[in-house]
């Protein structure tokens, strides 16, 4: 009676323990997350202008529009620049993030295009630098890209990937430029802070660059 309680007991035991998941090592964080280096917007009403980096004057972030007699006018671009992307990082994705009631103002159909500028042209990815409306319009829009790079809508209480493209081959600065789509025939603006001093995203707020995921 008791070899058969023994017995009883130890067939519990293996079944319990056969019933515990194998430890297994988890798998690391993905990659490694930046901020923005420089924030410079480009204006069309002061075209020759070129912008302060808003980084150190509270991260003021900006793309907008107006109408005049049906024409558009007035357009600001925000340009975003990332400045010292290691060598032989790979994955560059471009993404946004904005906790639950994070004050966005924004007006009309603020769907914004993303390209990339002077992409394949790191060194003039820098600030200060001499970008303007005047010396980046004409010829194209923006020069030095490969078209549309994303298309984006800042909602609180959203993280959204863009897109992702290689990041710069040997290390690098990449830039991409924010503008009111060509479609959104109307006025429209988007304005918000952005915070950049959170740590591999904790507290984050805004545009940021992820790479090696």
């Amino acid at each position: 009676m008791h070899h058969s309680s023994f017995s009883i007991a130890l067939l519990s035991l293996l079944s319990l323990s056969s019933a515990v998941p194998t430890p297994v090592e988890l798998a690391p964080r993905c990659g490694t997350t930046i901020t923005p280096t420089f924030l410079q917007q480009l204006s069309e009403a002061n075209p020759t202008t070129v912008e302060p980096n808003t980084i150190s004057t509270g991260g003021d972030f900006l793309v907008s529009q107006s109408v005049s007699a049906g024409n558009i006018v007035d357009r600001i671009y925000q340009v975003v620049g990332f400045e010292n992307i290691p060598a032989g990082s790979y994955g560059c994705s471009l993404a946004v993030t904005f906790s639950a009631n994070y004050p966005i103002t924004s007006s009309g159909n603020p769907i914004l295009n993303v390209t990339t500028l002077y992409n394949g042209n790191s060194a003039s990815i820098t600030y200060p630098n001499n970008l303007s409306w005047s010396t980046l319009f004409p010829p194209t829009s923006p020069p030095y890209g490969q078209g549309l790079f994303g298309t984006v809508t800042f909602t609180p209480g959203t993280t959204q990937v863009i897109n992702s493209e290689s990041c710069p081959v040997g290390g690098g600065n990449l830039a991409f430029v924010f503008s009111v789509a060509g479609w959104v025939g109307g006025a429209a603006s988007v304005d918000f802070k952005e915070y950049v001093n959170g740590i591999n995203g904790a507290g984050l707020a805004g545009v940021y660059l992820t790479y090696d995921c």
